[in-house]
């Protein structure tokens, strides 16, 4: 018969119950450096924003300055998603949710949506230009409107699914109520300017395109 000493059984337990709280604190995620990270995103996009926002097409080099942004506007979905990717990988674990980290949340969204809005307003500047362009120039610069389209489009949906994600691993859910549901909406009202602007874009895109066909 094997006998267990009391001090051998307290000590299991002990070590049991030490490891365990030592893989919960391993599985909490820092809030401060997600909020970091998103305010990173941020910055980017509004850098990003500032030109396009600052770009004056021309009938000779729309094809050239829509390449470039549609560059930039890719990686920058690439950011956006490497972001959410990392998250995702991270969605067995938890984190404190802080006022900080939604506000950088929402900030995020309204960055995708005016993301949306400066495409469409390129959008229009080549309607204004088609009578200039050359059909090969017009060709490539349309082909490039569509491509940044469907990069936005991801991007607002990949900005969506982080927070959604965010919420779920969030283990003060309770506390931060109201600024949850704030933010979901919020994130869902961006949502529908990005599909409103980037439908209407590729509606003229579209009607463009038919035009020289």
């Amino acid at each position: 018969m094997i006998y267990n000493h009391p001090l051998k059984s307290f000590f299991s337990v002990l070590f049991i119950t030490l490891s365990l709280f030592a893989n919960n604190a391993q599985a909490s995620i820092d809030s401060s450096t997600l909020t970091d990270d998103i305010n990173e995103l941020i910055l980017e996009g509004n850098e990003l924003l500032t030109s396009m926002n600052t770009t004056t097409l021309t009938a000779f080099s729309m094809s050239s300055q829509l390449s470039g942004i549609e560059t930039d506007v890719n990686a920058y979905q690439a950011d956006v998603s490497a972001l959410y990717n990392s998250i995702a990988a991270e969605s067995a674990n938890s984190l404190s949710l802080s006022d900080d980290l939604l506000t950088a949340l929402q900030a995020l969204a309204a960055v995708s949506s005016s993301l949306a809005n400066a495409n469409l307003n390129l959008s229009e500047q080549i309607k204004g230009l088609t009578d200039l362009a050359s059909t090969s120039t017009l060709d490539s610069a349309l082909s490039s409107m569509l491509r940044l389209s469907d990069d936005i489009g991801v991007m607002a949906d990949r900005i969506l699914e982080m927070a959604d994600k965010i919420l779920i691993m969030a283990d003060n859910i309770g506390t931060m109520a109201d600024r949850i549901i704030a933010t979901q909406i919020i994130q869902s009202d961006n949502l529908k300017l990005v599909i409103d602007a980037t439908l209407q874009t590729q509606t003229n895109t579209i009607t463009l395109i038919s035009l020289f066909l």
